[in-house]
């Protein structure tokens, strides 16, 4: 049974890193956007990272009655409509965001759902429009939590894996790269650490309300990584080296490459369903826990 939740486990990993990144080269975000953007720098308030895959937002309430703190991570390509380019909002529950540059200072417009295709009469309303300065550095406190999440928005691995059917050995092999810190082609207990704090961060904190004490409860959901790497290892380290190399994690897994995203219009993945099996996954470890 165990080995069965085990090999679920690796396949919605496989989803969960490589789908959202079917993504084609002329479509990357440009690089004029990428940065971290603030509506104050000083604080840790409203906050955008933008790279050329993908934008990560910070965003605090300013509610006087409720303090709460949001985290959104969104894969997204690059439209574009006249000096506007549009993301895909799907993780705000918008229809797309909105993003131009006016000199120095980036505008974003969050474009509602039942918004009619082609009709952008919603961009002429200042009131909508969100505003932001450009900062000189990412706040610490985003660094050190979400540091493997914001290395992953900047990897090589975001890049070679926007083709994946054409690029199926080159992701791979650039995902193990970005896990192997180490550099010495094999994955250790911290490396294997990083990617479950990759898999926790998408399926039980990204889009996520977290109260005053969110920091705790984040902290809280990356306890279940050391338990994470544990079963991992136990179950794919055949030469028992307590580390993972990539032939060792691909053994026996070459339907892996015949997956076939070529026809992306095709292919329905419902993220919330999968976050759900990951949740799931995730309490049967911990119930298993004592059993490890």
């Amino acid at each position: 049974m165990l080995l069965y939740i085990v090999r679920y486990f690796f396949s919605l990993f496989v989803v969960i890193l490589f789908c959202p990144f079917l993504l084609f080269a002329e479509d990357l975000i440009p690089e004029k956007f990428h940065g971290t953007w603030s509506n104050d720098c000083s604080k840790e308030q409203d906050v955008f990272i933008i790279t050329e895959s993908s934008y990560f937002n910070l965003y605090e309430s300013q509610d006087e009655i409720d303090d709460y703190a949001y985290f959104y991570l969104q894969f997204s390509d690059s439209k574009t409509y006249k000096d506007w380019i549009y993301l895909d909002g799907e993780i705000f529950e918008f229809k797309n965001v909105f993003m131009k540059l006016n000199d120095d200072i980036l505008e974003v417009v969050f474009e509602e759902q039942d918004n009619p295709d082609e009709s952008y009469d919603f961009l002429n309303n200042t009131n909508n429009t969100f505003t932001y300065a450009k900062c000189d550095n990412t706040p610490a406190s985003l660094t050190l939590v979400f540091g493997e999440v914001l290395s992953y928005m900047n990897s090589k691995a975001s890049l070679s894996c926007s083709n994946f059917s054409k690029n199926k050995g080159e992701c791979f092999e650039d995902v193990f790269s970005f896990l192997d810190v180490s550099g010495n082609k094999a994955l250790s207990n911290a490396e294997i650490n990083r990617a479950s704090k990759l898999l926790v961060f998408f399926s039980t904190i990204n889009g996520q309300e977290f109260d005053e004490a969110g920091l705790f409860g984040i902290i809280s959901s990356y306890a279940i990584t050391p338990l994470l790497t544990k079963v991992i290892l136990n179950n794919f380290d055949f030469d028992n080296s307590a580390d993972l190399t990539l032939e060792e994690i691909l053994q026996d897994r070459e339907g892996l490459f015949d997956l076939d995203f070529s026809e992306n219009d095709q292919i329905e993945i419902d993220n919330q369903k999968i976050n759900e099996q990951i949740r799931d996954f995730i309490n049967k470890l911990q119930g298993l826990g004592s059993f490890l």
